[in-house]
């Protein structure tokens, strides 16, 4: 336990360093590389990855720490893809965790963990195919199942 907790002010340390400040609510455009890669994605998910993709790189002065990681949760909890609201949700509880967290000894523990959560979310975004093909649309996995009121074999009888 005490290594990992030196590990982690260690890391926040280096965080801290290299500037965790973000005052941005908003992602700025991909790279020219990353947009092609996020063309046929819809806004919550390419503005999820971007901010991550910003954030693992320190680009835009996104970081891997608590702020950023809101942003992305918040974009991602908009997103279509059922791999990017799941990841959404597991950074959200990583946050939640550090969040509560404040001010006790496992802070700089749970802090470092929504790093690492961070990187799992960019980790679930670089298989765009993936990403995609997990994509769903308002009322395209609902009715129209056999015996449906959709279903064309069901018959309107009227009962007298």
């Amino acid at each position: 336990m005490r290594g990992s907790t030196i590990a982690a002010v260690a890391t926040c340390t280096l965080l801290a360093i290299t500037g965790c400040a973000n005052s941005e609510e908003t992602p700025t455009t991909a790279t020219a590389a990353g947009a092609a890669n996020m063309a046929g994605l819809d806004n919550g998910t390419a503005g999820a990855c971007t901010v991550a993709d910003q954030a693992v790189r320190g680009q835009n002065g996104r970081d891997l720490d608590v702020a950023t990681a809101k942003q992305i949760v918040t974009l991602g909890k908009t997103s279509e893809s059922t791999i990017i609201t799941a990841a959404s949700d597991l950074l959200a509880g990583a946050v939640q965790r550090a969040e509560s967290a404040a001010g006790n000894p496992d802070e700089a523990v749970l802090v470092a963990g929504v790093s690492s959560a961070i990187l799992k979310f960019q980790t679930s975004c670089k298989d765009t195919d993936a990403v995609k093909a997990s994509m769903t649309k308002a009322g395209e996995n609902t009715g129209g199942g056999a015996g449906s009121a959709d279903d064309p074999s069901v018959t309107d009888a009227k009962v007298n």
